[in-house]
């Protein structure tokens, strides 16, 4: 069996995983583990601006990744999540690369006997299992009303899009990318640097989302207010009136309890943002 650092086995550990052979049903469970275990967050980003500011930004390492979830429950957003796993897969064997969706967002294209599939971990989206892309009939993944299509644009360029459709609607925006295009973690850099400007997308509301599959969930928390979506019985929606409530729900029902939810309302705060000011 092939020996991996210890980042790594760290890394499976957390997830409830050990290391086995490169295969479709080893990176389905992965990608499981992966979803139901390390948050789609921005509080790790909001704390890495409080401590870095003026100094520029860096994806973590693979052991940086580790310790960030072992002492306070870090995810990340999708250049620390799809950067880590393209490292993690290949200490183990996968023959991964990375793609550019748009102008700057990560995501990951495996090859298993010469066929490629996608992942993506940093799209709070439910790929529990890579998708086989360029299958007609089998370019989606889904979990209940929540769909992710990858739609052929090209193929003779491998020109595709990410589309995601929620309750019949499309959530978001469509994503273009080139399949066969690789890229490395650090061509993410110049990204990474924007993601940071105050009033991005991450440097402008707090956000934690986790799946859950044993409980048929999702749980999304984006400023004082939580969405909980329910494969079998729906939406689900709660307010928070202070940040001792938030703190209590990120612990109790995320089951994130080290994460430091306070210190990042904190530099919101800082940064001229108030997570209850639609209440006032």
């Amino acid at each position: 069996m092939k020996a991996i650092s210890t980042a790594a086995s760290r890394y499976l550990e957390y997830m409830g995983l050990s290391v086995e052979p490169a295969s479709y049903e080893y990176l389905s469970r992965i990608s499981h583990a992966h979803l139901n275990t390390f948050p789609f967050e921005n509080i790790s980003k909001l704390i890495s601006h409080r401590d870095n500011v003026g100094r520029g930004y860096e994806i973590p390492s693979l052991e940086q990744f580790v310790d960030g979830y072992g002492q306070f429950h870090f995810g990340g957003t999708c250049f620390t999540q799809n950067s880590n796993v393209i490292r993690l897969l290949k200490e183990l064997g996968f023959d991964s690369y990375c793609v550019l969706l748009e102008d700057n967002h990560m995501g990951i294209i495996v090859i298993l006997d010469e066929e490629r599939v996608f992942l993506d971990f940093g799209v709070a989206a439910p790929i529990f299992k890579p998708i086989c892309y360029e299958r007609p009939g089998e370019n989606i993944s889904e979990f209940g009303d929540d769909k992710v299509y990858l739609l052929p644009l090209s193929l003779q360029e491998h020109r595709y899009k990410f589309v995601r459709y929620t309750d019949g609607k499309q959530s978001g925006k469509e994503w273009e990318f080139f399949a066969r295009k690789k890229y490395k973690p650090s061509d993410f850099l110049p990204a990474l640097q924007c993601s940071f400007q105050l009033k991005s997308t991450f440097m402008s509301a707090l956000r934690c989302q986790l799946w859950q599959t044993g409980q048929n969930r999702n749980v999304s928390l984006l400023n004082n207010k939580c969405r909980i979506r329910y494969v079998d019985r729906g939406l689900e929606e709660i307010r928070f009136a202070t940040v001792q409530e938030i703190e209590e729900f990120v612990a109790e029902e995320l089951m994130l309890p080290k994460l430091p939810v306070r210190q990042a309302i904190d530099v919101l705060n800082g940064l001229g943002i108030d997570v209850f000011a639609n209440d006032k």
